[in-house]
């Protein structure tokens, strides 16, 4: 974490200087000063890192003793673009100037280059001390339990979501700028690192700092996996397992994060069949089309686990017990043609490979949703296109401000998950897409056949306001409506 002080005589400025730092900047605690007195108390008893200088603030002899005796690095703001200004920044230290007005990727810029050369003074400071640039383990003692060979290392494994960025995560890593170089061993589906613990440093901040780094660098998400573990008798092979076992809980709490662990992994155990009577609750809920208990017994069979979690792959053998049960009723209803046959099997490889347990029970939800509603439909022996419902529907609630998938969910009786899945099936767009298509028609027509202003159209075609309504219809129609409205008029008028 870097000390920063902003020296402004402008409170209003400073507060959006600390405001623009903070939420840009993860590893900085910013410090406001409104005049000299300020300043230097907070120079001479927080020693910040770097010192935002306002020259509006003054200078005087106090400041700069504090300056001389801690030695921030000094980042200097004015208006007086003259040689007399830079010259007086350039007196007291400073290593960047800037002149107003500047932008705040400018200033942030500057403040990410001081950082930068402050981690690698500390880097090159700790490399000293501990001299982390031999390679004192080898790939050997991670695989093999036969070495006894035991150092204080802390395990770091970084884990993408998809093995594909693996490599260009190794780079990244390599380039990487760590307070302390770490051994660095790329494996099939994870790199692990490893930092000498000697060096006391706060690794989940920095765990986190690479983790904001690396999602401005690269869209892929991963998980990070601290191993805290201080058992002296764990060898690094055992290590290394424990570590690996560890990146597992993504299956429950997903990626982006960073995650510590002081001891082992144990897995709770659990049955993963369903019992008789559970099996018994599937087959009424599939032949009473119950959607409503079947997406509560899959959120609270699978969706509320706390540590200490169950084996991930006990999970999947139990998904696999449901969706024989689904499987059996497609069987008994006729619904083993082609078309869902492939999305059963999609489901089924879902289950065994998909690496968060909250998509599969989304995808095993609409599924099933999916089944229910084709069996509901084969039964009645005339099946209704359940989209041209919708879409007839919404053109004669087109005009309502607040008209919503639920809204569509109540009328044609489906799931409002698995009728949004069915509108990008069927239409290849959205519910939102298919509402706005049918009011901007609707306002096409009314901008031609009517003298109404552009306030009342908007209003009379479902839309918030006039404004919203107006950058909408620019998006679809490629021109704002005033001049739609115009074009048309005067081609009517050349055609007449």
């Amino acid at each position: 974490m870097y000390n920063l002080l902003i020296a402004d005589k402008d409170e209003f400025e400073a507060k959006g200087m600390k405001w623009l730092i903070e939420s840009s900047i993860s590893n900085v605690n910013v410090k406001l000063a409104h005049n000299l007195i300020d300043s230097v108390m907070i120079l001479e008893n927080e020693q910040p890192d770097i010192f935002i200088y306002e020259t509006n603030i003054g200078i005087g002899e106090e400041l700069l003793k504090a300056i001389k005796i801690n030695q921030p690095n000094i980042i200097s703001i004015t208006m007086e673009a003259t040689f007399e200004a830079a010259k007086k920044a350039i007196d007291i230290g400073t290593k960047f100037l800037l002149i107003k007005p500047f932008s705040p990727q400018e200033l942030l810029n500057n403040i990410n280059l001081i950082i930068r050369e402050l981690e690698r003074q500390t880097k090159d400071k700790l490399e000293r001390i501990f001299n982390t640039d031999k390679q004192n383990v080898v790939y050997e003692h991670l695989f093999l339990d036969e070495s006894s060979f035991i150092e204080p290392y802390v395990f770091v494994a970084f884990q993408p979501e998809k093995v594909s960025i693996l490599p260009k995560l190794n780079q990244y890593l390599k380039e990487y700028l760590f307070p302390i170089t770490p051994m660095i061993f790329p494996l099939s589906d994870m790199t692990i690192c490893l930092f000498n613990s000697q060096a006391e440093l706060d690794w989940n901040s920095l765990c986190k700092r690479f983790m904001y780094d690396w999602d401005q660098f690269e869209s892929e998400s991963i998980v990070i996996i601290i191993n805290l573990e201080e058992n002296p008798y764990l060898s690094l092979h055992e290590k290394y397992l424990h570590t690996k076992k560890m990146t597992e809980v993504t299956f429950f709490v997903g990626y982006r994060q960073v995650l510590e662990f002081t001891s082992e992994l144990q897995w709770k155990f659990i049955d993963p069949f369903l019992t008789p009577s559970e099996q018994k609750q599937w087959i009424s809920y599939l032949n009473e089309g119950n959607k409503e208990e079947i997406s509560s017994f899959l959120s609270r069979e699978f969706l509320q686990f706390t540590d200490p979690f169950p084996d991930p792959s006990l999970l999947r053998i139990r998904l696999t017990s449901i969706l024989a049960q689904i499987r059996r009723h497609m069987k008994s209803t006729s619904l083993d043609h082609k078309l869902y046959e492939e999305e059963y099997l999609t489901i089924f490889d879902t289950i065994l490979y998909e690496s968060i347990i909250f998509r599969i029970i989304q995808k095993l939800i609409i599924f099933t949703s999916k089944i229910i509603d084709a069996a509901a439909d084969i039964s009645k022996n005339s099946y209704t296109d359940t989209i041209e419902k919708c879409i007839k529907y919404m053109e004669l609630n087109y005009w309502k401000k607040d008209f919503a998938l639920s809204d569509l969910s109540t009328f044609v009786g489906r799931n409002s998950t698995y009728l949004s899945h069915l509108f990008v099936e069927k239409t290849k767009k959205t519910f939102r897409e298919c509402l706005t298509d049918i009011r901007i028609k609707e306002a096409k027509k009314l901008l031609i056949e009517t003298d109404m202003v552009v306030k009342e159209i908007a209003s009379l075609t479902g839309f918030q306001n006039q404004y919203y309504f107006s950058r909408v219809f620019k998006n679809s129609v490629g021109m704002p409506p005033k001049q739609f409205r115009t074009k048309e008029s005067l081609e009517h008028f050349s055609r007449s």
